[in-house]
């Protein structure tokens, strides 16, 4: 089998050798126009029509694909029907027939991995970046470094370059809908800031499904909503969408004339789609708020679950079925459209679910805040009409990793997803592969042969400004665990049952037990995944030689880390400015800008 990486390899070395050859012809020109000057010289004349041959070939002949990614949040790995079916495990609690119809027709990504929690996941797929080298905090969107006025603030460093400034460059309208959660300090770090043409989203970690409040964020003993809204009608970066805001009375339990957050987002979709115009592309990342918590869902919805005897795994099993009849409506809508044959449908989770609020990661261990597999495998796969036949139906067990995306995505549309900004900056370079050769084709292996984890000193403690460090290496078919935590302790070190969690569970589950996760094989932790896809089976005594070689790597990738302080959580001038900011806009996020 030939090996892509090697191939790419290959194209560089010629790429640059024709670049130094003809070295001259692109002083003081524009890559673009160099490469389409039809009075260039014969070699760069050939090298644009293998380029344009190369291109036919990644899109299989047809015009660059529509994308639509779905980045759901807190999804389980047995919380879609697909995988439960693979474990024989079936369960009427779960009903994803939209979700599980879509994976059986396109390519399921048996091995994708992403970070233990929201922010550091969402910060890596716009960045093209594994967490260590943007983000592995949850931090406060209202805290802020001036010392650092690159890196200190929460999500991504100013001067990264977004997934959306790729695409629109490859000609994409850009679209941006749901929790966005990668910062929030300056337009530079809002999704208009990133190269998305409109958004309609929330820029924090969680809020209130009715009222749009932030989660456990108070000022003046009042809460601020969090909603923002940017399209070509609005001066950038957008404002804040206050006439979407619900009646006062609205809540979970008064449900009536009043709005559903994600069915705002759902709907904003279903516009974007029916009025794209099919002369360019579109570019639609839909990230909805399901199944974050708090666990609220519509009770039309609820009730149709009444059977499951425990309330938080009803709630969530609840938001999940709702938000599978939401992407049918979409996916419909896309085939009413005439759209869907050229259109590739990509859908993950940001992170594994959170076994204390009512989500399952059977078979695996561990879950939310946690690099066991439980904690970052996660469900997912590539669909839609734009997926070549051959591919259609079948498994992918290479390795991948979301922030793979960004390479992926620009290779398809066909721009360099090399980013100068963040370099001039010094900042850490991307560290995504194009995956869409091994996706779309039997001929190639994953390009991807290892993938670091990310943690912060303290573990789960240190989730909102604890400094960078690793937290394991997937080495196939090997995975190395090193914990973050006093004492080498990982979070969340548990198995779930097939139907769980339960009332007999619970406060095992929200415990979240830690397991020491060492640096010696006497009390390290290392598995193969591959054959012991629960990590039930600790092989560090008994290779210590591997086990050693992949600490010392882990040392090896630890000394250039991305790891700014980016302001303390509890900084009382920091949060005065952002409830100030808050109050002049009605109560409504908006940054101090």
């Amino acid at each position: 089998m030939r090996n892509h990486a090697q191939i790419q390899f290959v194209q560089a070395i010629l790429l640059c050798q024709s670049v130094y050859s003809f070295g001259e012809t692109f002083a003081g020109t524009k890559p673009s126009e160099a490469f389409f000057d039809e009075g260039l010289p014969g070699g760069l004349q050939l090298l644009q029509l293998s380029a344009q041959k190369n291109d036919e070939g990644r899109t299989g002949g047809k015009k660059k694909p529509n994308v639509l990614f779905i980045l759901a949040d807190d999804l389980g790995f047995a919380n879609v029907g697909y995988l439960r079916e693979g474990n024989h495990v079936k369960s009427r609690e779960v009903q994803t027939p939209v979700i599980d119809d879509l994976a059986k027709t396109g390519v399921r990504l048996n091995r994708m991995y992403v970070h233990y929690m929201c922010s550091p996941t969402r910060s890596a797929i716009q960045s093209g970046r594994a967490p260590i080298n943007v983000n592995v905090l949850n931090s406060y969107i209202y805290n802020h470094n001036p010392e650092d006025p690159v890196g200190g603030y929460a999500g991504i460093p100013r001067n990264m370059t977004g997934l959306a400034e790729l695409m629109r460059r490859g000609g994409y309208d850009t679209h941006y809908v749901g929790k966005w959660d990668a910062g929030a300090a300056t337009p530079d770090h809002s999704p208009a800031g990133r190269g998305y043409d409109t958004s309609l989203h929330y820029f924090g970690h969680s809020n209130d499904a009715w009222t749009f409040n932030i989660e456990d964020v108070m000022c003046s003993s009042s809460p601020v909503a969090d909603l923002f809204e940017m399209s070509s009608q609005t001066p950038f970066p957008g404002r804040p969408a206050t006439w979407l805001q619900n009646p006062d009375s609205c809540t979970d339990q008064v449900q009536d004339g009043c709005m559903y957050e994600d069915e705002i987002f759902a709907e904003k979709v279903q516009a974007i789609i029916q009025e794209h115009n099919e002369a360019s592309p579109f570019f639609i990342f839909w990230a909805p708020r399901v199944a974050h918590g708090p666990l609220q869902v519509p009770e039309n919805t609820l009730s149709k679950f009444s059977f499951v005897d425990y309330d938080k795994r009803r709630i969530y099993t609840s938001m999940v079925n709702w938000l599978d009849t939401r992407i049918g409506y979409v996916v419909q809508l896309l085939k009413d459209r005439n759209m869907y044959e050229n259109t590739l449908i990509i859908f993950s989770s940001d992170n594994g679910g959170p076994v204390d609020a009512g989500a399952n990661n059977f078979p695996l261990r561990g879950g939310k805040y946690s690099n066991f597999d439980g904690g970052i495998r996660v469900p997912s796969f590539v669909s839609g009409g734009f997926v070549p036949e051959v591919r259609r139906g079948s498994w992918h067990d290479g390795l991948m990793a979301a922030w793979d995306w960004y390479a992926t995505l620009a290779g398809l549309a066909q721009v360099d997803h090399t980013d100068h900004k963040a370099a001039a900056a010094g900042l850490p370079a991307t560290d995504s592969f194009d995956l869409w050769p091994t996706l779309s084709t039997w001929d190639y292996e994953s390009p991807r042969t290892e993938l670091v984890l990310g943690n912060a000193k303290g573990g789960y403690a240190g989730r909102h400004e604890g400094s960078t460090v690793v937290g394991g290496l997937i080495w196939p078919p090997y995975k190395l665990v090193l914990g973050a935590a006093d004492g080498y302790g990982e979070s969340v070190s548990l198995w779930s049952a097939p139907i769980a969690p339960n009332a007999s569970s619970t406060g095992f589950f929200t415990s979240r037990p830690d397991a020491v996760c060492g640096r010696t094989p006497q009390n390290g932790c290392l598995f193969n995944i591959w054959e012991d896809e629960g990590e039930h089976n600790n092989l560090a005594q008994s290779q210590p030689g591997l086990f050693e070689e992949l600490v010392a790597r882990a040392d090896e990738m630890q000394k250039t880390v991305y790891s700014p302080v980016r302001g303390q959580d509890g900084d009382s001038t920091k949060f005065l400015d952002f409830c100030k900011a808050n109050i002049e806009w009605g109560r409504f996020y908006m940054r101090p800008w």
